[in-house]
């Protein structure tokens, strides 16, 4: 039960920024915050990483689908098992990160990224991004060390 509530937050969380960020700010406009390390800004994703089938949307989305079934089915099959928490949380992680950017691209046709770092401002992130991220590395240092 913990899994889906992380799952959950995860989700609406990243949807509240989101929705704050598309209501209150201008697309590439940047506001630096927290001593000019972060900066915020309003960016419309229209692939996947660095705009990886950005021209093929139907392409992306079935591929974003399946990957959200592979890991939905994977922390299904997890669940009922004892231990692999860690395992767990990772998937979860992965879940609540993936399901709000396939709820972007289904329902906004882009993904909403909102900040990046002063050192590398290039890459604009969203809360789900990292969520993914570190559910990634969690999953796969739990099946390296099984």
């Amino acid at each position: 039960m913990v899994y889906l509530l992380i799952i959950s937050t995860i989700f609406i969380g990243d949807l509240l920024v989101k929705n704050y960020i598309e209501k209150n700010k201008k697309l590439g406009n940047q506001e630096k915050i927290l001593k000019d390390k972060v900066i915020v800004t309003k960016y419309h994703n229209q692939g996947a990483f660095l705009n990886l089938f950005d021209k093929n949307r139907e392409i992306l989305l079935v591929c974003c689908g399946i990957l959200l079934g592979l890991l939905s089915m994977a922390l299904l099959i997890c669940m009922p098992q004892k231990g692999k928490k860690l395992l767990k949380l990772g998937l979860a992680f992965m879940l609540g990160g993936a399901a709000s950017n396939v709820y972007d691209r289904i329902h906004r046709g882009y993904v909403v990224d909102y900040f990046s770092f002063s050192f590398f401002d290039k890459l604009v992130f969203n809360i789900s991004d990292f969520f993914i991220f570190i559910g990634s590395i969690i999953a796969a240092i739990k099946v390296a060390l099984s």
